[in-house]
């Protein structure tokens, strides 16, 4: 396992590097996606939809950070800390913003007649 994660690191950290920039792209473009479809009523506000995106992306920040330290760790040596903050970190980091946006965008458009 030490020589697999070992040749991954560098393809790894640069797939790390591009996925957040990724997945707020996509983000902002399913809240796009959301702001269109549901009525003003039912909207979820920018600034929500903000939070969202940096709770969810620390979340999964600490989430990937603790998973690929305790990944590398027993076998990589000294350096292992490092898997952790640049490719699981990252990359959890994005999957947590990409599905915070996917949620936003779920939420349905009003099919029904206006009962209130």
């Amino acid at each position: 396992m030490v020589a697999m994660l070992a040749k991954l690191v560098v393809p790894l950290s640069g797939f790390a590097t591009i996925s957040p920039i990724a997945a707020i792209v996509a983000a902002c473009v399913l809240f796009a996606r959301h702001r269109k479809r549901v009525e003003p009523a039912r909207q979820v506000s920018v600034v929500g939809f903000i939070l969202a995106m940096i709770v969810c992306g620390a979340i999964g920040g600490t989430f990937g950070l603790l998973f690929g330290i305790g990944l590398a760790c027993p076998e990589m040596g000294n350096l292992c800390g490092l898997w952790g903050f640049l490719v699981t970190a990252p990359v959890f980091f994005a999957l947590g913003i990409l599905l915070a946006g996917i949620a936003i965008s779920l939420i349905p458009p009003r099919t029904g007649p206006d009962t209130r």
